[in-house]
């Protein structure tokens, strides 16, 4: 039973209301939105996964306050398992003034009372004492430890996106600007996009590496809204591709998802190159930030320090509760 304190009675949550340019506007409107949340993402998890996906916008005295996308699975004679994954998404930027624990609690109640089975809460809330009282308040528990990335500002101007860039990362940037690099952007799925992705199986394949599906990424460009939502760059040396990486941009944020790069490559800093013009694609676009797409110094110390060193605000989400 949930605790007392925990008051959303001012709160309406209605499922499955909004349609796909209600809810892309909606997402807009998120200061800083998860690739998690965007309407197409949840189709290419539908697409590649045996669940649903429902979608909730919370509203204060009518006025949408939040937005949150759930998956669910039926367990075979367990009943239902529902995840919300990097949600909601507060439409406003006041940290806890509106009561984001109310906010929580509200969607859960409603879930838990239409369903009456197990919900998994990974939050877009902070890491720290204070969002573990908001998820105690709900009736949760932590079981897990949160996910950790950084968001870089690109309402920036270009000399001061630079400045933010660390020492080192800055001379890599230059060295590979020097190389003399041709840089390609392509703004929807095609053959830049199948190239990536080829190269991307093939190197998480042989390293066993735990990044991101194919089968997802692919779906996630089949499900896109508009051209621009997908943007692939690439590093030709001496008109052969040496390096590319997939930024995938959902309302006025961005995500970095994967990257490919060959041993020339590195020797050019490519991916120094390829993601500072990526940034700089994005800007040039409307997009205010970028999620460097997770930061993970234990299992991969080496691409944790490529990005950090790209600047930004580092943040750990407050973890999974049950």
């Amino acid at each position: 039973m949930k605790p007392s304190i925990v008051d959303h009675t001012e709160l309406d949550v209605v499922w499955d209301a909004c349609d796909r340019p209600g809810w892309d506007r909606l997402v807009s409107q998120a200061v800083r939105s998860s690739l998690e949340q965007s309407w197409a993402y949840g189709e290419a998890v539908v697409a590649t996964a045996n669940v649903q996906v429902g979608r909730a916008v919370v509203c204060r005295d009518g006025e949408p306050t939040a937005v949150v996308q759930a998956f669910t699975r039926r367990l075979a004679g367990l009943g239902t398992l529902v995840r919300f994954v990097r949600g909601p998404l507060w439409l406003h930027d006041e940290e806890f003034a509106c009561g984001r624990h109310a906010i929580i609690a509200a969607v859960d109640a409603t879930w838990r009372l239409r369903r009456r089975e197990l919900a998994v809460w990974m939050p877009e809330i902070a890491a720290g004492p204070r969002s573990d009282d908001v998820m105690r308040q709900c009736g949760m528990r932590r079981m897990v430890t949160g996910y950790s990335s950084a968001w870089v500002d690109l309402a920036r101007s270009e000399e001061a996106m630079r400045r933010e860039l660390h020492g080192k990362w800055r001379n890599m940037l230059r060295a590979g600007e020097r190389t003399g690099l041709a840089i390609e952007a392509a703004t929807a799925s095609g053959p830049e996009l199948d190239w990536l992705m080829q190269r991307y199986g093939s190197f998480r394949r042989e390293r066993r590496f735990l990044g991101p599906e194919l089968d997802l990424i692919q779906a996630f460009a089949k499900s896109v809204g508009r051209q621009g939502d997908i943007l692939v760059m690439r590093a030709l040396a001496d008109g052969s591709p040496v390096a590319g990486i997939l930024l995938l941009r959902h309302g006025a944020s961005a995500t970095y998802h994967v990257g490919w790069t060959s041993d020339e490559g590195r020797r050019c800093r490519a991916h120094n190159v390829l993601l500072w013009r990526g940034m700089l694609e994005l800007r040039d676009k409307g997009v205010s930030w970028l999620d460097l797409g997770g930061i993970d110094a234990t299992s991969a110390p080496g691409v944790a320090r490529f990005k950090l060193g790209v600047g930004g605000d580092v943040f750990t989400l407050a973890g999974t509760y049950i």
